[in-house]
């Protein structure tokens, strides 16, 4: 099994492919797995590491005090590890926040960062994304690991994705489901992104970006894409229409293609 010691813990990681690095950080409960389609499509053209962070999937998990930034350093050190001293970045989510950490404290690190289903925290966003931390506590008050997969996937991606494409909905909880996150893993992300705030800091951001954002996302609402035109204006920006929160498996071969596109750019 693959893992390197970063930070006293072990990291579980996955490379394929060969050419350029490009990481890919996934966002909270998400393990690394559900980039399934964007690892095995851009490994064609890139040396494509993911990771799982600390708290979910074959990482360890210490009921520690979490932070973006212990997060950001634990991917650096990966990176680090395997020898390699600059990469693409690309974060969804949760893993955005930490991929914009590591290009605000390691740039040096940095070539591209991609920006997926995210932004930058602090009290706006938090207030724009209640409404659907408060329809899933409620939703999954009760229920088994299985039950809530389901349900958060459904209720975070666009009216009617899991109906048109079980396949994907039953794929996703499988992978989820091969090493259930424990509660206390969950709280110590969930609380670590809560503390997020990237806004008066994001401006020192100079890599070439990119931002791929879902109209219905019920997370990260469209309405933050103004912040990100105000405090990115230079970044890229893709707004893929009837898609919620989950791009990567929502939209997956047109991510794939945006990402390579933008990374084999000028």
């Amino acid at each position: 099994m693959p893992y390197q010691t970063v930070n006293g813990i072990k990291i579980y990681y996955e490379e394929k492919g060969t050419g350029e690095p490009l990481l890919l950080i996934n966002g909270l409960a998400f393990p690394m797995d559900l980039w399934f389609a964007q690892i095995e499509e851009l490994s064609k053209d890139f040396r494509v590491v993911a990771l799982d962070n600390r708290g979910i999937g074959r990482s360890d998990k210490p009921d520690d005090v979490y932070s973006m930034s212990l997060m950001a350093s634990d991917a650096v050190g990966l990176l680090r590890s395997l020898g390699i001293q600059k990469a693409n970045v690309a974060g969804l989510s949760m893993g955005g926040f930490i991929s914009q950490e590591i290009a605000l404290s390691c740039p040096e690190m940095v070539n591209r960062l991609i920006l997926v289903a995210t932004g930058m925290g602090g009290p706006r966003s938090l207030a724009l994304g209640k409404p659907f931390w408060d329809r899933v506590a409620a939703a999954i008050a009760g229920k088994n690991p299985w039950e809530i997969y389901r349900i958060d996937l459904t209720l975070m991606t666009a009216p009617g994705f899991v109906e048109e494409h079980p396949e994907t909905l039953d794929k996703a909880v499988e992978l989820r489901m091969k090493n259930p996150q424990p509660f206390h893993a969950f709280v110590r992300q969930f609380t670590a992104a809560g503390l997020f705030d990237s806004n008066e800091r994001v401006q020192k951001i100079e890599h070439p970006t990119l931002i791929v954002l879902g109209r219905e996302d019920p997370i990260f609402p469209i309405a933050l894409a103004e912040d990100f035109r105000e405090k990115m204006p230079h970044a890229k920006m893709i707004i893929y229409e009837q898609c919620g929160h989950a791009i990567l498996l929502e939209k997956p071969d047109r991510l794939s293609k945006d990402i390579r596109e933008f990374l084999k750019g000028n």
